[in-house]
């Protein structure tokens, strides 16, 4: 296909910036659509090929029996992305939301150094996820929240935790509860102390590992 001069020019500066530009076909207009939508409601702070991948994988889990799963919630932007794939699977979010200042519990003194104020309101995103059925929400700290849901099993899992020792943390609660082909992506995996914690981690298990270019890792467990 011949490229049009300004479309040539638009990826040469863009290249220059270390971005790439993709055309998409009209078959992803509603994909689009949903991501527009949701920056239009809340903060989303996922680039657009990382809110595209992340809507493409929960469409994939939803094949497969299991529940899904957010770590990480802020302001509902990623999750709202999950619910418009999900279907009727139960949605399982964990978040510290406004109460991170006021947990005397270990582990969360080095989350409110790390995120200070910056934190999503639990009702904020109630009101944002209200259309989407079976949406659970677990408030406080990661892994604290998870009693309970021990023998829950899981399909998809977006973990956006921000700090090694957390995705540590997630990693093993959930690595070991997805299912025979369910997918797991991970945020911030350009962060070299991330990424050496979850390499670290990932060393011994035999899964299907993508390093993606937007900063997200995507796993497929191999055996469930």
């Amino acid at each position: 296909m011949k490229q049009s001069i300004p479309g040539r020019l638009l990826r040469t500066i863009v290249g220059r910036r270390g971005s790439i530009v993709a055309p998409l076909s009209p078959d992803w207009q509603r994909e689009r659509e949903v991501i527009a939508e949701t920056r239009a409601k809340t903060d989303l702070l996922l680039t657009d090929p990382a809110a595209l991948h992340l809507m493409i994988c929960a469409r994939a889990a939803r094949r497969i029996p299991g529940a899904f799963a957010e770590a990480g919630v802020f302001k509902g932007g990623s999750a709202r992305l999950i619910c418009e794939e999900k279907c009727d699977e139960p949605f399982h979010l964990f978040d510290v939301f406004e109460t991170l200042q006021a947990l005397p519990v270990p582990g969360a003194e080095e989350v409110a150094s790390h995120f200070g104020n910056l934190h999503g309101s639990e009702a904020h995103v109630r009101r944002l996820l209200s259309p989407y059925p079976h949406v659970h929400f677990h408030v406080g700290m990661f892994p604290d929240t998870t009693a309970g849901l021990e023998e829950q099993r899981f399909s998809f899992v977006h973990i956006d935790l921000d700090l090694p020792s957390a995705m540590r943390a997630a990693l093993e609660f959930f690595h070991p509860r997805l299912v025979a082909g369910g997918i797991l992506v991970a945020d911030d995996y350009c962060d070299p102390a991330v990424k050496e914690s979850v390499d670290a981690w990932l060393a011994p298990h035999s899964d299907a590992i993508i390093e993606l270019p937007w900063s997200q890792l995507m796993l497929v467990r191999q055996r469930g």
